[in-house]
């Protein structure tokens, strides 16, 4: 049995991206988030922009989680459509640019226990949002709460 404890990683809030009527929190994901270089997140923003989902033209709120594993990234990109389900697109850079991770299956991954940390708490903080009149002052108080740490 492996007495060492699995690795943590951190999760760190990169502000907030918008796209057009869409606005996302943005998590960096990493053993070391700042590993996570520009250049990769600006592929994933264009990567993003050019969704077959079209997220501009949705007034959305949501989060997006560039998490980086070993080399490559995974890219989660979340969003609440004003109601209680999480809607989910995943994009990876298997290529050296993003694409979407085909998952037509039954049975399918969905986050790991790194990225629980960061649903878990978006997931406590949209909950505390649908209990208000969601005006855009409330809108704003969940845009600026963010977890920041280990997980």
């Amino acid at each position: 049995m492996n007495s060492s404890p699995y690795p943590s990683k951190y999760s760190s809030p990169k502000g907030i991206f918008t796209l057009g009527k869409t606005r996302f929190k943005w998590y960096n994901l990493a053993e070391d988030p700042a590993a996570v270089s520009f250049q990769d997140i600006t592929n994933a923003k264009i990567c993003i922009e050019n969704a077959e989902e079209k997220f501009q033209n949705i007034n959305d709120l949501g989060f997006v989680i560039m998490h980086r594993c070993g080399e490559k990234y995974l890219l989660l990109v979340c969003t609440w459509r004003s109601e209680n389900e999480l809607w989910e697109s995943v994009y990876y850079d298997g290529s050296g640019t993003f694409e979407v991770w085909d998952r037509n299956t039954v049975h399918l991954p969905t986050y790991c226990v790194w990225e629980m940390g960061i649903v878990y708490h978006e997931s406590k903080v949209w909950k505390k949002f649908l209990g208000t009149d969601r005006t855009e002052t409330h809108q704003q108080d969940y845009l600026n709460d963010t977890f920041d740490g280990e997980v």
